[in-house]
């Protein structure tokens, strides 16, 4: 599946409105299945996430793989993203299956693996999110923690929504969260926001409800919002021995 970014490209679609209260009841059966509340409490993180001028959120992901014998194999990997503005972004996922980069200046968009020593470099739109969405739609590749940018535009994603419920406080990390959790057609997901007036995303569970082993992504967030970034981490300049690929398109990958 691709982790989160079904589920979380509604957040950034949506206008602002009154927020739960921090002190609301948890949901009982008698609760509407999807709490106007709960959503309105999601739409504040998707603006506030809109409004950082910078940033750096670093996460510990687990992911379940399923095999064809229907066992579940769990990976993990240590992801960080690293934001200046709309047109500026570094990221890096290092974990169990795969170790890879990306640079990110406004014009060029490059993957790249450091143990192998293979890059590869595409043009790309002047904005982080569009340049997200051609990478990801022309070529298959997401890039980790991208749905912090492509909480989407579609108001059918609001509308796919069968239940959004507050199911109360809890900590995370040492970090004081409401605990949100919803279900559409195929995945239940669940996500942890700071009870603050920074509200920000603590932790992300998302559990695939139509494969019979219920395989599930999990993620825990660390932030920082006045972190250092120098401007030169944007732009990938290739190492000697570091060799140019062609990036394939997703209709060339497979039969894709």
């Amino acid at each position: 599946m691709k982790a989160g970014t079904p589920v979380l490209c509604l957040f950034f679609s949506l206008i602002l409105s009154p927020v739960v209260h921090a002190d609301d009841p948890p949901a009982t059966d008698d609760s509407p299945p999807v709490n106007p509340q709960v959503v309105d409490k999601l739409i504040d993180m998707g603006n506030y996430l809109r409004s950082l001028p910078k940033f750096q959120v670093d996460a510990d992901v687990s992911r379940d793989t399923v095999l064809e014998s229907g066992q579940k194999i769990k990976t993990e990997s240590s992801n960080t993203l690293k934001v200046v503005g709309h047109d500026r972004m570094y990221a890096k996922t290092e974990g169990d299956v795969r170790t890879r980069e990306f640079f990110y200046n406004g014009k060029k968009l490059t993957q790249y693996s450091p143990y192998l020593k293979y890059y590869t470099t595409v043009d790309a739109p002047p904005k982080v999110a569009e340049a997200l969405h051609m990478i990801e739609d022309h070529y298959g590749v997401q890039v980790p923690m991208e749905d912090l940018f492509l909480f989407g535009s579609d108001q059918s994603q609001i509308d796919a929504l069968k239940a959004a419920l507050y199911v109360g406080p809890s900590t995370i990390k040492g970090q004081l969260c409401d605990h949100l959790a919803f279900r559409q057609e195929g995945i239940d997901w669940q996500l942890w926001i700071t009870r603050s007036d920074k509200p920000l995303p603590c932790k992300l569970v998302i559990t695939t409800t139509d494969e019979k082993s219920s395989p599930e992504y999990s993620a825990v967030y660390h932030w920082n919002l006045k972190p250092t970034i120098a401007d030169s981490i944007f732009t990938f300049k290739p190492a000697k021995g570091d060799v140019a690929i062609a990036m394939k398109k997703a209709s060339d990958q497979g039969g894709q």
